[in-house]
């Protein structure tokens, strides 16, 4: 696509091809006149320059559908968004990078320094408070990971911390629980790669050698000097409440506080992680695993607590609603997580919406959620979507 600049677009001329805000963002479709507000709100945003395909007209292309039901596809606040989504996708990667690091220098030297895992600690709770609707959103998204064991930690962090913060933990505790979820897989790094890292399923005498990471991750941090709390998290976060997990076969009531956020943190982010061996899953399917197994493999306090952090239809999850539109979930509802906000792409007859309203759902409205679109049916609305 070319690179236009924003002094290039004129007040009320057309592009005959839509307009990118950038590689994955439509800010302008051929039927909609460039406008002031337009100009005013990406030059707030630092924005100077835009991607297209199309030259300028005068008259709006003819698409074939009327302007009400040809796809703008984004709200006015999407430019905002974009660039905030944006920055937490960078934030993101940067911190996998960091934890990589963390763990290859281990493995490496054995080498392990609490104040580098503090500081990644508090730069993601600084984070989940000015951007905490992407960052329990973008890392979740279902995309190849270059690592899946420092992705896995980092994403494991970030929903303990979540999950801290919605019980009102002070900082210092969300630090210490939040290290236990970066540091909840070193063990792995004293056990062969091929095993860990393995594309397959495991045989038992592998999945034996497994078992073993929660005591070696234990003893790695001890002798590191970590607080007791968050090595004592790492030792129990396999542990199940009803004495079923390992390594010690636990009951609910000798497991800690942050072996149990820790524990469903790592089993969520496993439920939704696509791996080769393993089908990927949505928000909505990933909660619903668990949930099968409150009072069984999870606190219940401690898995109600994240259903109300990442609601019952997480931040991404593509939706059917029962009128037969189809939308993605964008905001969640703390207070009821069963009725999150949903922006509708396609209306009940399977035409692209214009402006892409967003539905707040509500208990007794007439339009409900009727189901979270399996992945073959989201691959196929991404492709209309281009």
């Amino acid at each position: 696509m070319n690179k236009v600049g924003l002094d290039n677009l004129e007040v009320n001329s057309y592009i005959d091809a839509p307009v990118f805000l950038d590689d994955a963002y439509i800010i302008l479709s051929p039927d909609i006149p460039v406008s002031q507000e337009l100009l005013t709100r990406l030059s707030s945003w630092h924005y100077t320059q835009v991607y297209t395909d199309g030259q300028p007209a005068e008259k709006p292309r003819n698409t074939g559908e009327n302007a009400e039901e040809s796809r703008l596809g984004f709200l006015k606040e999407d430019v905002h968004e974009s660039a905030e989504r944006q920055e937490v996708s960078s934030f993101y990667q940067q911190k996998v990078e960091e934890v990589r690091s963390i763990y290859s220098r281990f493995a490496e030297r054995e080498e392990l320094r609490i104040d580098e895992v503090t500081d990644i600690i508090k730069d993601i709770i600084s984070t989940l408070k000015s951007s905490r609707r992407f960052l329990l959103s973008v890392p979740f998204i279902s995309q190849p990971e270059e690592d899946y064991l420092a992705s896995s930690c980092l994403k494991t962090a970030i929903l303990s911390l979540a999950v801290g913060e919605f019980l009102k933990l002070p900082p210092h505790r969300l630090i210490e629980v939040g290290s236990a979820g970066l540091l909840h897989k070193i063990g792995m790094m004293k056990i062969p790669r091929n095993i860990y890292m393995s594309d397959r399923p495991l045989s038992p005498n592998e999945r034996k050698t497994i078992y073993a990471h929660p005591i070696i991750g234990f003893k790695i941090l001890k002798a590191a000097a970590f607080p007791a709390t968050v090595a004592l998290a790492v030792l129990e976060h396999a542990e199940h409440v009803d004495g079923t997990g390992y390594p010690r076969k636990l009951t609910s009531d000798k497991i800690s506080l942050y072996g149990k956020i820790v524990a469903v943190a790592t089993a969520y982010n496993g439920a939704v992680s696509r791996r080769p061996y393993k089908k990927e899953r949505d928000g909505h399917s990933g909660i619903m695993d668990l949930l099968k197994d409150i009072g069984k493999h999870f606190d219940e306090r401690i898995l109600r607590a994240l259903v109300y952090t990442l609601s019952i239809y997480p931040i991404g999850t593509y939706v059917e609603l029962t009128n037969g539109a189809k939308g993605v979930v964008v905001r969640t509802n703390i207070n009821d997580p069963k009725y999150p906000a949903i922006k509708l792409l396609l209306n009940e007859k399977g035409t692209l919406y214009a402006e892409a309203p967003v539905l707040q759902t509500k208990e007794g409205d007439p339009i409900q959620i009727a189901r979270s679109l399996p992945p073959d049916a989201v691959r196929e609305l991404e492709e209309r979507l281009g």
